[in-house]
């Protein structure tokens, strides 16, 4: 499977999981902590999970795909 499909593949697992309610609505401006990737446990459970199905630097140079540059 090409990169490009593998990430058409979990952008349309992302956008069913949303409209099937998966995922908690966001927070009004006024509650979210700004600065902050998570403003609960809610957020932090769910972080979790989506930097579980990231695949990492190595297994993008086997896809053929460049990592990030460094930060």
């Amino acid at each position: 499977m090409k990169p490009e499909d593998k990430q058409e593949q979990y952008v349309s697992g992302q956008i069913k999981d949303a409209a099937s309610g998966e995922f908690p609505d966001h927070k009004e401006i006024s509650e979210a902590e700004n600065g902050s990737m998570v403003n609960d446990m809610e957020d932090l459970i769910q972080l979790g999970e989506d930097m579980e199905q990231m695949a990492t630097g190595s297994e993008d140079l086997q896809d053929g795909l460049k990592p990030d540059p460094q930060q």
